[in-house]
């Protein structure tokens, strides 16, 4: 399968942290990661491309239209923190598992030879079924070190089940490389966009991590996306959409991939 690598630039790094959440379950990750780059002023690093996207084209609110991607952005710790950011999400994860597999190595390998990276940390969706006022974050880590962390600072770690997709693929081979991190998984029923799920999870990032984030536009997000599938569905029923469905920063994107 090709995968193509597009640097955008070549930044100097101080022993990054990187954090990933891709389009799945509730768009957990997916609103999370956004959050973390808006908030942070985050800088495009690199874009992946693969022939395991789906096969078409994102169109913007400029009428312009490109390729399916994911995409590195990084982030400079100015304050005197000991580690940089490099931030990994994108439009939508491979369609089969063989390009998942692939495209996971192809990025845990540019992340280790081109920033030395050490720690990687996945955020998705726990899928319950049922909805919650205060969402849980259950976590997943590489090693018992990591697992310690995670549960001190106030998950509840998993002793069973799996985490498809990308955002828990990542992680496993990640270990097989020798990295050390876990993933952060909100509780969720998985039923509609969870902000809630998002921001339980950037809750502990934050503490993990030493970062100070302001959850105001992760609702606005959620309502938007939310928004944009109220507006699609109609269309598809034949109705006419309700004046400004569909219009916000979510518009354009794809919206239907659950992992």
């Amino acid at each position: 399968m090709r995968i193509d690598i597009h640097v955008n630039e070549r930044a100097q790094l101080k022993s990054p942290i990187v954090v990933c959440g891709l389009p799945g379950a509730a768009f957990v990750g997916k609103f999370a990661l956004d959050h973390l780059i808006g908030e942070l002023g985050a800088k495009p690093l690199a874009e992946f491309y693969s022939g395991g996207f789906p096969p078409q084209i994102t169109v913007g609110e400029d009428g312009v239209g490109r390729p399916v991607r994911n995409v590195l952005f990084y982030w400079r710790n100015t304050a005197g923190g000991e580690n940089d950011l490099i931030l990994y999400t994108g439009d939508s994860q491979p369609t089969e598992a063989e390009s998942e597999y692939e495209l996971s190595d192809s990025v845990i390998d540019f992340l280790i030879k081109e920033h030395n990276v050490r720690r990687l940390i996945t955020l998705g969706a726990y899928v319950t079924g049922s909805t919650t006022v205060s969402p849980k974050v259950y976590a997943a880590a590489t090693d018992q070190n990591a697992a310690q962390v995670v549960e001190a600072n106030g998950c509840k770690l998993m002793t069973d089940g799996a985490i498809t997709g990308m955002n828990g693929l990542l992680l496993g081979i990640a270990r097989l490389k020798g990295l050390s991190g876990y993933a952060l998984l909100g509780e969720t029923s998985g039923l509609s966009f969870d902000a809630k799920a998002s921001e339980a999870i950037l809750n502990v990032l934050s503490n993990l991590i030493g970062l100070k984030l302001d959850y105001a536009k992760l609702e606005q997000r959620a309502s938007e996306a939310q928004e944009a599938v109220r507006a699609i569905e109609a269309i598809r029923r034949g109705q006419n959409p309700e004046p400004g469905s569909g219009r916000g920063s979510t518009t354009g994107k794809r919206l239907d991939y659950i992992s």
